[in-house]
């Protein structure tokens, strides 16, 4: 689930790859209508799939001409950025 405030989007739930094709449809739209940061401090469970939809939102919010901000990442999630080799990637 997905809640949006001002320019800003909270996940809520899990983030894994049942979940992800739903919350990148739902997230399109709100990155093209300007949101630039995305919060995860309410994320329970994260696998592989989180990195794909925080690289897929990226694509989408630059292509509107904007940046993307993440928070909240939960410390399970850097461990997957490092073990992919892609950390230095990840927006701050």
């Amino acid at each position: 689930m997905i809640t949006c405030a001002d320019h800003c989007c909270r996940i809520d739930g899990a983030v894994t790859v049942d979940s992800i094709g739903g919350l990148l449809r739902e997230l399109q739209p709100k990155l093209a209508s300007g949101v630039n940061v995305l919060d995860f401090s309410a994320v329970e469970q994260v696998d592989s799939a989180a990195l794909a939809l925080i690289f897929s939102a990226m694509r989408y919010a630059r292509g509107a001409g904007h940046t993307l901000s993440v928070v909240g990442l939960p410390a399970s999630f850097a461990t997957l950025a490092e073990l992919y080799g892609v950390s230095e990637l990840l927006p701050a």
